[in-house]
Order: structure tokens, then C-alpha cells, then sequence
């Protein structure tokens, strides 16, 4: 499975600045090693937002806490043969 590496926020703003100054994406590509398809993504992300800083976030909200999280792992190790659906209904009645 191929590892995902993020642009450092410097390192992207480098790029942005070489393609502003006229570079070709090809010849910042081969400067900085990454592949063309990246810095392309990346120009047209500053185009379209005016920053090179990448957006944070996404994916889905968590539903239970941090005491929730450390709570469920306590009832698991506790009651090894507990199902889900018992440390749920327990997580519940503890919590309201």
C-alpha cells in the first residue's frame, strides 16, 4: 500500500513562489523530486483558494471523548468476553 508524504507548508509555498516567478511544473518538479501531478495540484490549489497552506480536517466527527474512549477500553479489559453492544449499553448508562 502506497504511504502517504504531505507537503510541508515552507516547502509548498517554495513551489508556489518558483511557479510564480515563471517556472515551468516540470522543471519544479525535477528541482524539488516530487511528481508533476502534485505540483500541478498544488498551483491549482492556490489559484482557487489564494494560499499554499494546506487544508486541515476532514473525515467524519467523533462521536465519544476522550473519557469515553478510555472508559470503553477500561469495561473491554475488564470483561474480556463482553460484546460491543454490552460496553455500549454500559457506556450509556455510565454516561446519561
Amino acid at each position: 500500500m502506497a504511504r502517504r508524504n504531505h507537503l510541508h507548508d515552507f516547502t509548498r509555498g517554495r513551489m508556489i513562489g518558483k511557479l510564480e516567478e515563471g517556472r515551468t511544473v516540470t522543471s519544479v518538479a525535477a528541482e524539488f523530486g516530487i511528481n508533476k501531478s502534485v505540483i500541478s495540484r498544488a498551483w491549482k490549489a492556490f489559484q482557487t483558494t489564494g494560499t499554499a497552506i494546506r487544508k486541515i480536517g476532514g473525515g467524519r466527527a467523533r462521536r465519544t471523548t476522550a473519557g469515553d474512549d478510555r472508559y470503553i477500553i477500561l469495561q473491554a479489559k475488564r470483561g474480556r468476553r463482553q460484546s460491543a453492544s454490552v460496553i455500549a449499553h454500559q457506556l450509556s448508562t455510565a454516561t446519561g
